[in-house]
């Protein structure tokens, strides 16, 4: 009997460890912000006007953005960028109305970003960001760091 109970439970016992699934969990790097620059293929300043959701739970979200200033590439005026359908692997959500600054780079031809990546929520506007625009807690030297910025046409 003491056989059949030690059986049972150790295999109650291995089924529990061998059929954990592993955790994930999104992990970023502070980096500065030249550095996301120059590992990002278009950096630019626009508005989020629309949101297209991930066809699967492993897709990606497709937000459109109506860019204003390039600091990096040359966008179109509306850009369209995708994103993880989930947090923990670092995809972003983004305000309908509200401006940012985005940090984009470039996977299997699709423009791609995701928390890691920098983008921040600036004021409202349409010229080229200023120490004023930033959120509280952003460095103002970010302004320089990201160099001239080009109206998006």
């Amino acid at each position: 009997m003491w056989r059949r109970l030690l059986l049972v439970l150790a295999l109650a016992a291995g089924t529990l460890v061998f059929s954990s699934v592993p955790a994930y969990a999104c992990k970023c790097a502070l980096t500065p912000v030249k550095e996301r620059v120059r590992s990002s293929a278009v950096v630019f300043t626009g508005v989020a006007t629309g949101f297209k959701a991930a066809g699967s739970p492993i897709g990606r979200h497709v937000y459109t953005f109506r860019a204003d200033h390039a600091y990096k590439g040359k966008p179109k005026a509306t850009v369209k960028v995708a994103t993880s359908t989930h947090s923990a692997a670092c995809g972003v959500k983004f305000a309908r109305g509200a401006r940012y600054l985005v940090f984009v780079a470039k996977s299997d031809g699709r423009l791609v970003t995701g928390s890691c990546s920098g983008n921040t929520r600036v004021a409202k506007g349409t010229g080229p960001l200023q120490a004023a625009d930033l959120p509280a807690g952003v460095d103002p030297a970010t302004i320089k760091q990201l160099g001239k910025a080009k109206p998006v046409r």
